[in-house]
């Protein structure tokens, strides 16, 4: 009967899962894209202006488009520099290692940054392809079908030099397209900007636009020698690498890209299907044995203890903790069950220049309360205090062996800040961040170590115990405070953590 039950669960699971994934949500989310502050077109307001006012304010939007295409074209340009060595059908059978997980996020988050203005300016101008219906002078109405195109041209360029790169590899187009808080990111973005670009509709207008000026090209030029906009959006348009391009594409050439990219969506759709499924799964099953515990923690409700233990810990430290007594700690293979990463004190922010960082600042009065301990638990990545912490048997604290610069330091205690408000990952893969476990939350924090990882069930999981093998033998971190079984440890500190990471 039980067997019997079990297994109508997990067939509930799955259908849950199948009808959660078959939407993957492939149009771009235009409130969250633009922050809330949707574009409106301004045609209509230009009928109001005198001739020199809507020249002049169509100049103010050209000159502001070329300071978005200069930051574009430097950005795509280092894009392209660090693209250059990666070989995207090969990359490594390892999972990507936070440094790569930030710098990718970075870099996608920068992209969206960038392409965000530029399409507000589409949105603003794109009425003028209708440009009969506005009473304002042709030099105007044809400097807004320019503008347009000239962006739409300059954003191409983008979705071919960064893009088009990232979905080509199956592993990188899917960790991106993962939600990620901490970043900023929805479900989907790249399926979602990728979708915009290939678009019918999009693509029917942009072709028709490039040519109209393809016939029109030598008039625009002899307007050109007496209106310095109109020659930059020109050369803007024809020095792109999309224009001759798309010049040439026709209806084929673009329901072939789009199927190209319709198949990856498929497969993409079909694989998170297994991944919500597994999920689901282990999230039950670690819900119901997870508020289990047959008593509290050796160090628990000390509150000496809390000021002494909180008194030596410094920002950046890392801790450690068993709890024997909790059913799920013994799900957790190796000899600690949970890390976390201090966050360090008022103070310690605000002489590091952190106080007033956007992220830190939202996490004002939990600090100011003394939940400075940033951690991943079943119910979410959150901040705790050191009184919630110590329901534990064991403690451990690791530090930097080489102290960090303050360069460094900010980096860490904002990554790991990044993950506040992300959900608990029961599937435990290191390369998902929309989800995340603790012992990944000191992984990502501290990017620039070269974690150790396993290889579980087809994903890389990253373990506590993995964490404190970085102590050992002389590692990048040291054992700076430890107690075991409620008493402090300070003779053979090392030595007795090591013996019982082996037992276990």
């Amino acid at each position: 009967m039980f067997l019997v039950l079990i297994k109508k669960i997990y067939i509930l699971l799955i259908v849950v899962s199948l009808i959660s994934s078959c939407s993957t949500g492939t149009k771009l989310n235009r409130k969250i894209f633009f922050k809330d502050k949707e574009p409106v077109a301004v045609c209509e307001s230009y009928q109001a202006m005198t001739d020199e006012q809507a020249d002049a304010d169509m100049n103010k939007d050209i000159y502001a488009l070329q300071q978005s295409i200069e930051r574009s074209l430097v950005f795509r340009e280092k894009m392209t520099a660090a693209f250059k060595d990666v070989d995207f059908d090969n990359i490594p059978d390892k999972p990507f290692s936070p440094d790569k997980i930030d710098r990718l996020s970075k870099g996608l988050q920068r992209e969206v940054d960038l392409m965000r203005p530029m399409f507000e300016m589409v949105v603003k101008h794109g009425c003028w392809v209708k440009h009969q219906e506005y009473t304002v002078t042709d030099q105007v109405k044809l400097k807004g079908n320019l503008l347009v195109l000239a962006t739409m041209m300059s954003l191409y360029d983008d979705y071919s030099a960064v893009i088009v790169v990232l979905n080509k590899n199956d592993r990188l187009r899917r960790f991106i397209n993962r939600a990620d808080a901490g970043y900023d990111r929805e479900d989907y973005l790249l399926e979602g900007l990728t979708d915009m670009f290939v678009n019918h509709d999009l693509l029917s207008y942009v072709t028709d636009l490039i040519e109209r000026y393809h016939q029109h090209e030598d008039a625009v030029k002899e307007l050109a020698l007496e209106d310095d906009t109109i020659k930059y959006l020109s050369q803007v348009i024809e020095k792109s690498k999309s224009y001759p391009v798309m010049l040439k594409m026709d209806y084929f050439d673009a329901a072939n890209h789009r199927r190209s990219v319709r198949h990856n969506v498929t497969a993409d759709t079909l694989n998170e299907i297994g991944r919500s499924s597994m999920n689901l799964l282990s999230e039950g099953f670690s819900t119901a044995i997870g508020s289990f515990e047959d008593r509290k923690g050796l160090l628990y409700n000390d509150e000496q203890l809390v000021k002494t233990i909180s008194a030596q810990l410094q920002i950046g430290d890392i801790l450690l903790e068993k709890t024997p007594f909790r059913l799920t700690d013994s799900m957790i293979p190796g000899h600690w069950g949970h890390a976390a990463l201090w966050i360090g004190t008022e103070q310690e922010l605000k002489n590091l220049g952190l106080w007033e960082h956007p992220l830190v600042s939202r996490y004002h009065e939990e600090i100011r309360r003394g939940e400075l301990i940033a951690e991943s638990l079943r119910t979410g990545t959150t901040l705790s205090s050191m009184t919630h912490f110590l329901n534990i048997d064991d403690i451990a604290v690791l530090r930097s062996r080489k102290p960090l610069s303050d360069q460094e330091m900010r980096e860490t205690i904002i990554l790991g800040l990044r993950q506040i408000g992300k959900e608990y990952d029961f599937n435990f893969d290191v390369e998902t961040t929309d989800k995340i476990v603790c012992s990944q939350l000191v992984y990502l924090a501290y990017s620039k170590i070269e974690w150790p990882t396993e290889s579980v069930v087809g994903r890389y999981t990253i373990s506590p115990d993995n964490i404190a093998n970085k102590a050992l033998n002389n590692g990048p971190f040291e054992l700076k405070l430890f107690y075991h079984e409620g008493k402090r440890v300070e003779k053979n500190e090392l030595e007795l953590m090591e013996n019982l990471m082996k037992q276990e």
